[in-house]
């Protein structure tokens, strides 16, 4: 089982308390994969929420035949980084693919249902919770507005 110390280094679970990242830890399985098993798919349902816990998970477009699968990576993921909150947001569906970089991966897999029931029964639970999720989503906005303007910028400077 988990310990309550990695759940309480994740960002979605900052500041919950010992008895309230307990009940989180009951809806978490860990889960592993290797590299290039895929964990989800885009346009799939979502219905996890997913932890890093040990390994490289790659967040990317599924381009068309021709593109490599790097040439469409978004975003890399390490130890305590969360993904799959589409599963909490409608439409609840996966906005991209994500698949194990690593050798190995190890992960938390966390059932949104019943994340979504704890934070229902404790409001306070559910406000830090998506308290939380809009600090990563934020944070991961501003990394993919650096990574387009680091692109565009390369592309203005091989024009020459």
């Amino acid at each position: 089982m988990i310990r309550l110390g990695f759940l309480e280094r994740v960002g979605l679970f900052k500041r919950l308390n010992d008895d309230q990242l307990s009940l989180v830890r009951e809806c978490c399985v860990e889960k592993e994969y290797k590299r290039g098993d895929k964990l989800f798919c885009k346009g799939e349902d979502a219905k996890y929420i997913w932890i890093v816990i040990d390994g490289l998970i790659d967040l990317h477009f599924d381009l068309p035949e021709g593109f490599t699968m790097e040439e469409g990576v978004i975003s890399s993921l390490s130890q305590t980084m969360t993904l799959g909150w589409s599963s909490i947001m409608p439409p609840y569906k996966y906005k991209l693919s994500a698949c194990c970089t690593t050798r190995k991966c190890k992960v938390l897999r966390l059932d949104a249902k019943e994340l979504k029931q704890i934070c229902e029964k404790d409001v306070k639970i559910g406000y830090l919770v998506m308290a939380n999720l809009a600090a990563v989503v934020s944070k991961r906005f501003h990394q993919l507005q650096d990574q387009v303007a680091e692109r565009r910028g390369h592309d203005i400077m091989h024009r020459w």
